[in-house]
C-alpha cells in the first residue's frame, strides 16, 4: 500500500494528464498558426476544364423526294419553211417594164430558127391559126409548130378566124392544150358573133377566152353590147409602124372605150399595132401585150 500524500499526487497527475490529452496543446499567443504554403499572389487558379461533350449521333437524314412535274404537252414544233430552189424566170417584160411583143400569124413555119430568131428580136407570145382555114378542122401542122415555139422560149396561144370553131381549135393543140396562154374568139366581118356559151365553153377546156375585136368592128357587129366586159379584150388599132424603132407598149395608141372595154377597170390586155409585117421571110401581125397578163 502507498502512502496517502503519494497516492494523492498520483491522482492529481493523471487527472492533469486526461485534461492536456482531451484538449489538445494550445498555442502561444505570438506563434502563427502552422499554415499551408501561402499561394502565389497573382497566379490565377486553373479553371476547371469542362468535359467535352460528346454530341450525340445526328439520325440520318431522310432524303425528301423531288416533286414530280406534272406533264406538260409538247409544244406544236413549228412549221419548217421551205424555201424553193430559185427557178429562172421567162423574161416577159421589155424595156417599157409593162408590154411584151406578140406575134401572130396563120402561115405554116418549118424552120425551128425561125422562132429563134423571132425570141432573140424581143417577141415573146405566139399566136397561131390552129384550124384549117375557112373551116373547124384541126390543122395538122398546129402542133408541131407550138411545139417549135416553145423549145425556142416563146409562149403560146390560138384562135380560129371563126369564133364558133373554138372547140377544135383549143383541141388542135394536142398536148400543149395546158400551156395556151389563151384561146382568142375572132369577133369581126365575116366570122360568127361571140355568145357566152362560146365563152364559157372555152373556160371549160381549162383555157383563158379572150375576144379579138376593134372599136371600128365591135359596135357595128354587137350593138356595141357591154355584156362581154368580163372577158379580156385583144384590141386593134394598126398603122405603119416602123419596125426597126418599135417598142412594145400595150396602152398605145391611145385605148378607145367600147364594148364596156378600155376603162380602167377594163383595160385591154393587148394590141395588134400592125398588119402584114415580114418578119424573117414570114407574115405576120405585130402586136403588144400587157406582160402581167402571160403567165
Amino acid at each position: 500500500m502507498f502512502p496517502k500524500k503519494l497516492a494523492l499526487m498520483f491522482a492529481a497527475l493523471l487527472l492533469l494528464v486526461a485534461v492536456t490529452g482531451a484538449t489538445g496543446p494550445r498555442p502561444s499567443a505570438d506563434t502563427a498558426p502552422d499554415a499551408g504554403a501561402a499561394p502565389i499572389a497573382d497566379e490565377t487558379p486553373a479553371a476547371e476544364v469542362a468535359p467535352v461533350a460528346t454530341p450525340d449521333p445526328a439520325p440520318p437524314a431522310t432524303p425528301t423526294p423531288a416533286p414530280t412535274a406534272a406533264p406538260q404537252p409538247a409544244a406544236e414544233p413549228a412549221p419548217a419553211v421551205v424555201v424553193p430552189a430559185p427557178q429562172p424566170a421567162p423574161v416577159l417584160q421589155d424595156a417599157q417594164g409593162g408590154s411584151v411583143k406578140v406575134l401572130d400569124t396563120t402561115a405554116a413555119i418549118t424552120d425551128p430558127n425561125w422562132f429563134r430568131q423571132a425570141y432573140a428580136e424581143g417577141f415573146r407570145l405566139y399566136v397561131m391559126h390552129s384550124t384549117v382555114w375557112g373551116t373547124c378542122t384541126p390543122w395538122q401542122r398546129t402542133q408541131a409548130q407550138l411545139k417549135m415555139a416553145l423549145d425556142a422560149g416563146l409562149k403560146i396561144a390560138v384562135y380560129t378566124r371563126d369564133a364558133s370553131c373554138w372547140e377544135n381549135g383549143i383541141k388542135a393543140a394536142g398536148p400543149y392544150m395546158s400551156q395556151l396562154q389563151f384561146f382568142a374568139l375572132d369577133i369581126e366581118p365575116g366570122g360568127s358573133l361571140v355568145t357566152r356559151a362560146m365563152v364559157d365553153g372555152v373556160r371549160s377546156l381549162g383555157v383563158r377566152p379572150v375576144i379579138y375585136s376593134g372599136s371600128g368592128m365591135w359596135p357595128g357587129l354587137m350593138g356595141n353590147s357591154t355584156a362581154f366586159a368580163d372577158v379580156p379584150l385583144w384590141d386593134t388599132d394598126t398603122s405603119n409602124l416602123n419596125y426597126a424603132t418599135w417598142t412594145a407598149d400595150y396602152l398605145a395608141p391611145t385605148p378607145v372605150p367600147y364594148g364596156g372595154w378600155n376603162t380602167a377597170g377594163t383595160m385591154r390586155v393587148g394590141i395588134q399595132q400592125k398588119f402584114e409585117h415580114t418578119l424573117n421571110g414570114i407574115n405576120v401581125d405585130l402586136n403588144s401585150f400587157n406582160a402581167s397578163f402571160l403567165k
